[in-house]
């Protein structure tokens, strides 16, 4: 599940709590523990350092 948010983050324009809804975890809360545990960043950090989108 962390793969799979990791790709979201990274390639799509979703909010932490629609792809922690999305990816299983049931909330930004809980995707931002093991998140941040697994990769050791918090998913908002790891989009802004490896995400493929331009800023608005």
């Amino acid at each position: 599940r962390v793969a799979l948010a990791e790709e979201l983050l990274e390639n799509s324009a979703l909010s932490v709590e629609q792809i922690a809804t999305r990816v299983g975890f049931g909330n930004a809360a809980t995707l931002r523990h093991h998140f941040t545990q697994a990769r050791g960043v918090a998913p908002l950090a790891y989009r802004k350092q490896f995400s493929c989108l331009e800023p608005a």
